[in-house]
């Protein structure tokens, strides 16, 4: 590549990432109808509007439960402040939660500036979870499974436990209970929420936790290799057989 066309395409990636038009008239040509500055705008306004819609298209809940002119802001807040760097949209939304918490009024954890960070770190588990390393190619039980094999899997004691990396947990400030269950943008209650975000058969799922299922789910390794016996206690092992049927946890 000529040493001119690689620093003329440096300077375009970095007008249009940061919005800038500065040296717009020593790479591009102007006339009576757009400026030189007004086609890198274009450019620039155009790839950003990209980068928004993808942001809509991962955080629908939010989208829909902000409207468009707050999540608008938000959007194009977190454009402005992280600019993509990755080769892959799938980066990009990475930080929108941590972004929304940092950015927020100041205000305890259940005020309702709250909630865009909190809706927002579900919906981003939620894609985590769609391409973490799953246990579908394995032999686990489902939804569905023979009733004989599932008393076979309550009495499964002398087997080890692991969590997979396809479910994940979330302690959040919210109860978005309702809005999961119906996919509509319902208020949350303020109430504190134990959740798991877990793929079973490639299909992903939000599961409200009790505090002891949220406890001894945390403390499972999620490598197979340092699996863990059942701890003495009857109401996991009454449990497990829907945890391991919804892939939240898995013999090693």
């Amino acid at each position: 590549m000529p040493p001119e066309l690689a620093a003329l395409q440096d300077w375009m990636q970095e007008a249009i990432l940061a919005a800038s038009d500065r040296g717009a008239r020593a790479h591009v040509h102007g006339d009576n109808r757009l400026t030189a500055e007004e086609r890198v705008q274009i450019y620039a306004r155009g790839y950003r509007q990209r980068l928004i819609e993808c942001l809509e298209r991962e955080y629908p809940l939010l989208a829909a439960l902000a409207g468009p002119t707050a999540f608008g802001l938000f959007a194009q807040g977190y454009v402005a402040a992280r600019p993509s760097r990755s080769y892959t949209l799938y980066d990009f939304g990475a930080g929108f939660p941590a972004w929304l918490e940092a950015s927020r009024p100041a205000g305890g954890a259940q005020d309702v500036g709250a909630i865009p960070a909190a809706l927002a770190r579900i919906e981003r588990t939620k894609a985590e979870v769609h391409r973490a390393r799953g246990i579908e190619r394995g032999a686990p039980a489902w939804p569905g499974m023979d009733p004989v094999l599932a008393e076979l899997l309550a009495l499964a004691a002398t087997r080890r436990w692991y969590r997979p990396d396809s479910a994940r947990l979330l302690a959040l400030p919210f109860d978005f209970g309702e809005m999961l269950a119906t996919g509509e943008p319902i208020p949350p209650r303020p109430e504190p929420m134990l959740l798991a975000v877990v793929r079973a058969q490639y299909r992903i799922a939000c599961l409200p936790l009790e505090p002891w299922q949220y406890d001894w789910l945390a403390v499972l390794p999620d490598d197979p290799a340092r699996a863990v016996p059942l701890p003495d206690d009857a109401r996991i092992s009454l449990w497990l057989p829907f945890a391991t049927a919804h892939g939240l946890a898995a013999p090693g």
